[in-house]
């Protein structure tokens, strides 16, 4: 067994798109997580989002899970 984080998704707000604002927070999150000794760190998002896909995709390894919910709401 290994500890990992995990992450519901990234915000950076709209303004903010494009300064490096998500790169940035994605490397202080690699660092905490290797300061914890995390295994991985693993999060979601929608799969229209391609404008942080292509972010996540140059830091990480897209996987082959999909995600299910079930709702009560």
């Amino acid at each position: 067994a290994a500890t990992g984080g995990f992450l519901d998704d990234l915000f950076v707000a709209p303004e903010a798109r494009g300064s490096g604002a998500a790169q940035a927070l994605l490397d202080v999150l690699a660092d905490i997580g290797r300061a914890r000794g995390w295994s991985l760190i693993r999060w979601i998002t929608a799969e229209d989002n391609y404008r942080a896909r292509a972010a996540y995709d140059r830091v990480s390894d897209r996987t082959k899970w999909l995600t299910y919910e079930i709702r009560f709401s």
